[in-house]
């Protein structure tokens, strides 16, 4: 039974299935850290499966690109855009620059930082200074310049309570990648330090998330009125938005970089699985991101071009280890035991996820072939449930949205999930709300009071401190980090410390300790590893589907 509370939530109980680390910084003589080439390109290419679209030369250009987004809405357009990550891979990425942005040129290897509105940096022998060497001669979209002013206006911007353009809420919502920022400086025109907290060799990975604003478009407009007027340095310019119904963006033709092939990129919000499909087979739309999985030979028989790739994201679920029973280790290995992996990524997903066994994916350099893995054993779960005191079951409520960026096909996902708990006496009541305000509600950490077992918010691995950092380190709960779950485990947090300035030779055998750790403690159920599923018609050429969240539509024409 469905029903609609006044929150916009809707609670209902399911009940039957349905289905690595530096290549960037070999731009320039720049010193490079103790650990900076730990975790080099793996390639980890899907096998079997289409990661490219069918180019069709180099020299094309031109084309109205349509992208169909899972997002719930026009993500509204400042550094860190609303509707989750979703904004960040369409809005953020097209219209503005970092210091530091992935190498997304790749489909057979994981990416790795290069130089942005940095052309190279150095980092001083005690690792507690980042030398920043501006580009010189880029210009924002508004005509002014880009140099070390701008870079110090937009680190005031979400890191200076005290500057007049400070906003809490970019700060707030990029603080785990600016947490080891202590203070930073102009030192020329073109020359940027930036000073840390503690020796740090990993802030390229962080500095990728952090993006620049005009300061004179900020300025003019406030931090509340630029978002209708959204002026960065990146391969696009933005046109207009209409809430609910699209974003259309024109390439930057004076960019830095690779001017894009495009005439035009909108964006089109549908949060629905069967929206997209539909707008991809009449047209209406070329792109399409996460159609229905049962779609995807349907669509390859009508000649759309099906794109999949490992990437390090992952659909889970984080436990609230502050409630009972959720607070004992064995339940939650229980659960994981509980869970058929193969069933939902090959049966219910069709091939567009990979079992989730570990955190990280079997593959990747921080997999540990040594660790816990967690198989479909259902009779094991029952066993670990009965040793910490639950021979019967238990009940818990988790909360999912009903769609939104990255994370799949929630509903169908989560009836499955709650049908092998079911299976072994953990009885699921699921909440449903819609991504937005799932985000808003949850962005601070599992609401005091309340008795939520677990929450779906699908997260991605790209880089150490993103993967590890913000999702277990004790000092990363909301705000300042994503550890909604409060873990707290000692060795974990020494781990950390260790990877933050290891030498190439630890770097790795550290990361995969801390893998394995995580994995046997279980503060999350493991579930699926997607394969960034999206689907595009058969005249739009130059996609390469990198493995990380973000893509490049600098190469992308239509025609």
């Amino acid at each position: 039974m469905l029903t609609s509370t006044k929150t916009g939530t809707f609670r209902f109980v399911l009940v039957a299935v349905l289905m690595l680390l530096l290549q960037a910084c070999q731009a320039g003589e720049e010193t490079t850290p103790a650990g900076a080439n730990a975790g080099d390109e793996t390639s980890t290419t899907a096998s079997g499966t289409q990661t490219r679209s069918d180019e069709g030369g180099t020299d094309g250009r031109g084309g109205t690109l349509v992208v169909a987004m899972t997002a719930g809405n026009v993500p509204l357009p400042d550094i860190v855009p609303t509707e989750g990550s979703e904004g960040r891979r369409f809005v953020t990425y097209q219209l503005y620059d970092g210091l530091v942005r992935w190498d997304l040129s790749r489909d057979d290897a994981t990416s790795v930082p290069r130089p942005g509105l940095a052309e190279s940096w150095d980092i001083s022998e005690d690792m507690m200074t980042w030398t920043f060497h501006l580009r010189e001669g880029v210009k924002f979209h508004d005509g002014t310049d880009w140099n070390a002013d701008a870079a110090v206006f937009g680190l005031d911007r979400i890191l200076n309570q005290e500057s007049e353009w400070y906003s809490a809420s970019l700060g707030g919502a990029i603080a785990t990648y600016t947490k080891k920022i202590d203070s930073y400086e102009k030192i020329d025109d073109y020359t940027l330090a930036i000073h840390m907290k503690e020796p740090y060799a990993l802030l390229h990975w962080d500095l990728t998330w952090v993006r620049f604003a005009s300061p004179d478009a900020v300025k003019t407009y406030g931090n509340d009125g630029y978002i209708q007027h959204p002026v960065g340095t990146g391969p696009f310019r933005f046109v207009s938005m209409e809430q609910g119904v699209n974003m259309i963006l024109e390439p930057n033709t004076e960019y830095w970089g690779e001017v894009p092939k495009l005439d035009q990129l909108i964006l089109r919000p549908m949060p629905e699985a069967s929206s997209r499909l539909a707008a991809l087979q009449t047209g209406e739309v070329n792109w399409a991101e996460v159609p229905p999985p049962e779609s995807m030979e349907m669509l390859r028989q009508e000649g759309f071009q099906v794109l999949l790739n490992n990437y390090p994201h992952m659909w889970p679920i984080i436990l609230n280890l502050q409630v009972e029973p959720w607070d004992n280790k064995l339940v939650r290995q229980a659960a994981n035991y509980a869970i058929d992996r193969d069933g939902m990524a090959n049966d219910l997903l069709g091939g567009a996820a990979n079992p989730a066994v570990q955190f990280m994916y079997e593959g990747h350099d921080w997999y540990s072939e040594d660790g816990t893995t967690y198989s479909y054993d259902p009779e094991k779960a029952k066993e670990l449930l009965a040793e910490a005191g639950y021979p019967d079951g238990f009940e818990t409520v988790f909360v999912v949205p009903s769609s939104g960026s990255g994370n799949m096909w929630p509903l169908p996902m989560i009836e499955f999930l709650q049908q092998n708990l079911a299976e072994v006496g953990i009885d699921v009541e699921v909440e449903v709300m819609e991504w937005g305000a799932l985000i808003q509600t949850y962005r601070p950490g599992f609401p005091p009071g309340e008795n939520v077992g677990g929450v779906m918010v699908s997260t991605g691995s790209y880089a150490p401190m993103h993967a590890f950092d913000r999702n277990f380190a004790s000092t990363s709960v909301p705000p300042a980090g994503n550890n909604k779950g409060l873990y707290d485990n000692q060795r974990v947090d020494e781990l950390l410390r260790e990877v933050q300035v290891a030498s190439e030779e630890e770097f790795i055998p550290l990361m995969k300790e801390l893998n394995s750790i995580v994995t046997d403690d279980a503060p999350w159920l493991f579930v699926v590893h997607d394969l960034n599923l999206r689907v595009v018609a058969s005249n739009v050429k130059g996609v390469v589907m990198a493995q990380n969240w973000f893509i490049d539509l600098d190469t992308v024409w239509v025609e």
